[in-house]
């Protein structure tokens, strides 16, 4: 029985998993089950009285992860190239799900945000989609203007461009945080790829005043940022959430209260199976376990760049670096929100927030980037 075990093993996991990188799928299995324990600690009172069921968003979690799994042995066995060929299509398919998404009774809106499309009982967040094909875009953009990349107006301002018309489709939901995560993916992308860095700092500047007038334009992003200076001078309404996750995270001490016994998931923190989770997590594990996770996103971090630099592929090594990156601004502006060094923005925490789209999104882009380091060279 033991021989027969061994021999399935081999055949259906070690056989399948043969030339992938076991560390980044290591750190990213073990974040997932993090994020499964940790969503069920901090969902379970919400499920139970919105849901009836203290099991149903975990039961929906999971299922998102069947999906979501699916569609990293999707990517993983694809080729990696076949996506370059088919990046105009797949930016022509993401504008228009951009636009529909605007459409009222079409788009699915929650507090104010008009970011989902109802799909059967799946909700998909066409800016999730967006992430990947930018950056699949911006890596052929890359490969195939290396030699006019110094250029300003002939090398950055064509790419530029198309990239600022999506931006703009994704602050129009409105999603600042989404726009701002993916400005800077890019720019980056753009700086490796072999641009000057005065082009790269007078973009950032650009997008910077840009930034500026979208935070003064609208009265709810000016109280966000009065709210992330000051929280405790209207702590019962802008600055509630950032001084509930303040009081989560104190309370967690060295290990923690204990999983399973978060004070604040009970309907003080918002958010806290999403956005927040890092704070429930800082509260019921406690320093330690905080520091457990970020090892885990510092591994998976590293070997992401290790796929960069050892691929011999421009295209390939531009996905990678920018897959990367994306992941490592999203998780350190998560953390930089739950521990109020940012104002608060809508982004969740790779692998460990709930979420439909952005799971799903979230293991393609990592089968993906497995996939191309299967092609690496070198012993990094």
């Amino acid at each position: 029985m033991k021989d027969t075990l061994r021999h399935v093993y081999r055949r259906l996991v070690a056989g399948y998993l043969h030339g992938y990188d076991p560390i980044l799928i290591g750190a990213m299995a073990l974040l997932i089950c993090v994020g499964l324990l940790m969503i069920f600690s901090a969902s379970t009172s919400l499920a139970d009285r919105y849901h009836g069921s203290s099991v149903v968003l975990l039961r929906n979690h999971l299922l998102h992860l069947i999906v979501a799994l699916a569609a990293m042995a999707v990517s993983m066995r694809v080729p990696y190239e076949l996506w370059r060929r088919y990046t105009p299509l797949l930016l022509l398919l993401t504008f228009l799900l951009l636009i529909i998404v605007l459409i009222p009774g079409v788009g699915y809106q929650v507090s104010g945000a008009r970011r989902w499309l109802r799909v059967a009982v799946f909700n998909f967040q066409p800016t999730e989609l967006l992430k990947l094909v930018l950056i699949l875009f911006v890596a052929s953009y890359l490969d195939r203007k290396q030699a006019l990349l110094d250029r300003f107006f002939r090398g950055m301002v064509p790419g530029l461009s198309v990239i600022g018309v999506f931006l703009a489709l994704v602050v129009m939901q409105p999603d600042f945080g989404t726009m701002v995560l993916i400005a800077l993916t890019l720019l980056l992308m753009i700086f490796v790829g072999g641009a000057k860095p005065g082009h790269i700092l007078s973009s950032m500047a650009g997008f910077g005043l840009i930034g500026v007038y979208l935070i003064m334009s609208r009265s709810y992003r000016m109280q966000r940022v009065l709210a992330f200076l000051d929280p405790w001078a209207d702590r019962l309404d802008s600055g509630f959430q950032i001084v509930q996750s303040y009081l989560a995270l104190g309370s967690g001490g060295l290990l923690g209260v204990g999983l399973g016994d978060s004070t604040q998931k009970m309907f003080f923190l918002p958010d806290a199976h999403t956005d927040f989770i890092l704070a429930i997590l800082a509260e019921e594990l406690g320093l330690v376990g905080t520091l457990a996770v970020m090892a885990l996103f510092a591994c998976f971090v590293w070997r992401g760049y290790v796929v960069a630099l050892s691929t011999e592929d421009e295209f390939g090594k531009f996905v990678a670096f920018g897959i990367t990156t994306l992941f490592a601004l999203q998780i350190l502006l998560n953390m930089a929100v739950v521990m109020g060094l940012l104002p608060t923005k809508g982004l969740p925490l790779p692998f460990i927030s709930y979420g439909g789209s952005a799971l799903v999104m979230s293991l393609f882009m990592t089968g993906l980037l497995l996939n191309i380091g299967r092609t690496r060279t070198g012993n990094l």
